[in-house]
């Protein structure tokens, strides 16, 4: 019996160490819990370490677009996200979608606590572009499209941007053509050119008071005053010069094969204008000119592109050049007044392997070759040309060819001006009668006196 209460008293004392050891569950309500010092996850140690949240709620019209976030992608729309509204105050957001333009904004401030800060982006659609088909009789002309890229007719431009476009036709021989063309997103528009033989063509000279006025023969813009415009048809054409602040001259003058006619105009200024003028430039020229996205021309060098006859109000230009970051500005003009945009392009990421050249020639009109291949007609700009020495060469009827030799660097503009000489025209001499032909003639008349005294 002893030794049994003895068993009986190790077993107690044995089941009261192990509950002192392990424990028993108490209920939750009996346990104080000291947030400070064990916080509770996502909320409490934020406010131990960046203070109180607010939320940033995102979405997009349409949904569904991918959210960056301070650089982190978050998912997609809508979307919240917490942010501390004691940390840095200056957020990014970048909103894309396929097929949409992506949608960036910068917040400069954060939500108070608890607060939050509702951000909607309406997301454009990726602009379309068309197609132009070009055509000419005969075949084997340079078309160039605004000045800029040419193909061999028959030719296709492909994805150019909808709205209105200069298509220019050329062949050695026969006059240049050109047309406006407007193209629709995803459609095709087509050019057809019956060219005609240049087979008589005069000069005009152009000047005015005050001088630096654009020069439009038949609408197409040749230079600014003063100017001498070659390779013109015989017949009558139409004039037009412009100022900006100046009323338009315009006058029909007709040619003569062979002789230069003169056009002298004096500008009368505009007193109630109901349109204003934005002038254009950029460094380097030949950037390709947007007004409110419809193509209007290309920068000029050494003198700004006038866009005339603008309605009062904001508008947007945007500028476009090969091997350049695209540069887009908005424009307030008034009546009667001339805005300014002047641009230095900033050249894109990927360093440019080819140059440019501007070819300009007095008399204007004349066939530019470049290393013995057509290129155009002056004023022309030739571009994508590869780095190294190039022969360019001015032609034009009754003029001496001009050839000039080039460098061409990465990324640079070369103009070249080319300066035409006349051909020089001599009277006929008349060739001295040879003695055998006098002999011949003496006796032919003396047969023929002989004969009549028999």
């Amino acid at each position: 019996m002893r030794s049994i209460a003895i068993i009986l008293c190790v077993l107690c004392f044995i089941a009261v160490g192990i509950g002192c050891v392990g424990g028993e569950d108490t209920p939750v309500d009996n346990v104080n819990i000291d947030t400070t010092s064990t916080p509770a996850e996502g909320m409490a140690y934020r406010e131990q370490i960046g203070g109180d949240v607010g939320y940033f709620s995102i979405s997009s019209v349409p949904s569904g677009a991918d959210v960056i976030f301070d650089g982190k992608f978050l998912g997609e729309t809508p979307v919240v996200t917490d942010v501390y509204a004691t940390g840095s105050p200056s957020h990014s957001i970048s909103i894309s979608k396929y097929g949409y333009n992506t949608w960036t904004r910068t917040y400069n401030q954060n939500p108070p606590p608890g607060q939050t800060i509702y951000v909607n982006a309406d997301l454009q659609p990726v602009v379309q572009t068309g197609t132009i088909e070009v055509s000419s009789s005969p075949s084997g002309a340079i078309a160039r499209l605004d000045g800029g890229m040419t193909v061999t007719t028959p030719g296709t431009f492909r994805l150019v941007t909808p709205g209105y476009h200069t298509v220019e036709i050329s062949k050695a021989g026969y006059f240049p053509y050109s047309t406006s063309v407007s193209v629709g997103a995803g459609g095709v528009s087509s050019v057809s050119a019956s060219l005609s033989p240049m087979q008589t063509t005069g000069s005009l000279r152009v000047t005015s008071s005050p001088s630096g006025a654009e020069v439009y023969v038949d609408e197409i813009y040749r230079g600014y005053t003063p100017l001498t415009v070659g390779s013109l048809s015989s017949g009558r054409h139409a004039v037009r010069l412009h100022l900006s602040g100046y009323q338009d001259y315009t006058r029909n003058v007709d040619i003569t094969t062979g002789s230069e006619a003169y056009v002298s105009a004096s500008l009368t200024p505009v007193y109630q204008p109901t349109t204003g003028d934005i002038l254009v430039s950029s460094v380097p020229d030949g950037a390709a000119i947007f007004l409110d996205g419809n193509y209007r021309g290309k920068t000029l060098q050494g003198n700004p592109f006038d866009i005339t006859g603008v309605s009062p109000g904001t508008h947007t230009v945007a500028l476009m050049k090969g091997g350049y970051q695209d540069y887009t500005t908005t424009v307030a003009v008034s009546a009667g007044r001339t805005s300014t945009v002047s641009v230095s392009l900033t050249q894109g990421s990927v360093p440019s392997t080819t140059g440019e050249i501007t070819a300009q020639s007095s008399p204007s009109g004349a066939d530019v070759y470049l290393d013995n291949v057509y290129k155009g007609f002056t004023p022309l700009t030739i571009q994508e040309v590869t780095t190294g020495s190039h022969v360019v060469t001015f032609r034009m009827q009754g003029y001496s060819d001009a050839q000039y030799t080039v460098q061409i660097a990465a990324g640079q503009t070369t103009p070249v001006m080319g300066l035409l000489a006349p051909v020089p025209t001599t009277a006929p001499t008349r060739s001295p009668l040879s003695p055998v032909v006098l002999v011949g003639a003496l006796a032919i008349l003396g047969i023929l006196f002989v004969a009549r005294r028999r």
